[in-house]
């Protein structure tokens, strides 16, 4: 059995792009009528207890002036979670890191250079407010870095021109590290990076080009719904980065397994990330918990009313984490759970389960105090 400690308690951030945009998709656009502008989104999150850190994209949510958000960390303080590389949108739909035009390729390299930049820039303002979790991994996903069809790419080509992209900006900058984001689809048809089993092999290609001292500063980002959405269990992907101490950061969400809805994590397969949950209690996760949302159905009528459920939307995100995290804490342990493993019946887990929500459970609740 792997060796357990106990993590701390979850710290909260969330994606700006959740609140900043329209909601569109193909289907239609300005779902949410009331955009907010980045400070706006700052001043949300104050009001919100739990919530610590705010993540965005470059080019994109965040200005590439650093001290723009230096302010805006001090004045509400809020921590920046992550400068997240966009390496995705039209002009990359054949691929950013992995593009077969070497401009195209060269500029998203350099974005992801800048972004780890940045965040290597924030880190003295996070220790400042006391937001340590601030700017330690570049985020990056991968939408377009896939194939489209087939006998449309040189599969061998792309994933070797993937490691050097990582490889090349890990030497090229220093300090934070890179914290991949699987998924199996969306809006490439097949994604390179579908899930931690072909990400850790990608970080061995990685790390195999890197000098040692430069070795294991590549991770990732699990998200909850991009597991659901390849077919695989969330408590497995991340207990297999964790085994490799690449675990740098989750992104927390939920879907029906079929599309990519970003709800509130638990409310369409609870059992599933509770299990997942327990397993981040008894590995020691210390990283960011954040809620990468796409709140369609949450806006209201005037940006007031707007603003208030957005709110109260992030508050119910934090509630539902610290409910479960209560509940995981009060099932045994690993090594108390050895015997059920042993004799794996599911009878026995569903009256394990059933007993433990019977429980009284008190949480710290968080609210919205706009």
């Amino acid at each position: 059995m792997a060796a357990t400690k106990k993590a701390p308690e979850p710290r909260f951030a969330v994606g700006s792009w959740a609140f900043m945009y329209g909601c569109d998709d193909r289907f239609g656009r300005g779902y949410n009528p009331h955009p907010l502008e980045l400070e706006e989104v700052f001043d949300l999150l104050a009001h919100v207890e739990g919530m610590e850190y705010v993540a965005g994209h470059f080019p994109g949510e965040f200005p590439e002036d650093v001290e723009v958000l230096r302010k805006l960390a001090k004045s509400y303080r809020i921590g920046i979670g992550s400068v997240v590389a966009k390496t995705f949108g039209a002009k990359y739909r054949n691929g950013g890191l992995t593009n077969p035009y070497p401009g195209y390729r060269k500029e998203a390299l350099e974005t992801l250079k800048r972004c780890l930049e940045m965040n290597n820039a924030l880190l003295p303002v996070m220790k400042e407010i006391a937001r340590p979790l601030g700017a330690r991994n570049c985020v990056i996903w991968l939408g377009h870095d896939g194939s489209n069809g087939l006998f449309l790419c040189d599969y061998g080509w792309r994933w070797r021109t993937l490691a050097e992209a990582f490889a090349d900006a890990l030497k090229s900058v220093p300090g934070c590290r890179i914290a991949l984001e699987p998924k199996p689809g969306d809006p490439a048809e097949d994604c390179f990076i579908r899930g931690v089993t072909a990400g850790l092999h990608l970080r061995a290609k990685v790390d195999a080009l890197l000098p040692e001292k430069e070795r294991g500063r590549f991770g990732f980002n699990v998200e909850y719904g991009h597991v659901h959405l390849e077919g695989g269990k969330v408590a497995e992907s991340l207990c297999l980065a964790l085994d490799e101490g690449a675990l740098f950061q989750i992104d927390l969400n939920d879907n029906r397994k079929r599309w990519d809805t970003d709800h509130i994590p638990g409310n369409d397969n609870e059992q599933e990330i509770l299990e997942a949950e327990y397993w981040l209690l008894h590995r020691g996760f210390d990283g960011i918990f954040n809620f990468d949302l796409f709140p369609q159905r949450v806006p209201g009528e005037t940006k007031k009313d707007t603003r208030r459920r957005f709110g109260e939307h992030l508050a119910e995100c934090v509630n539902a984490v610290r409910y479960r995290w209560e509940l995981v804490k009060r099932l045994p342990p690993p090594e108390e759970m050895s015997s059920l493993w042993a004799d794996p019946d599911e009878t026995r887990v569903s009256r394990l389960l059933r007993d433990t929500r019977n429980r009284r459970i008190e949480f710290a609740e968080s609210r919205y105090r706009g």
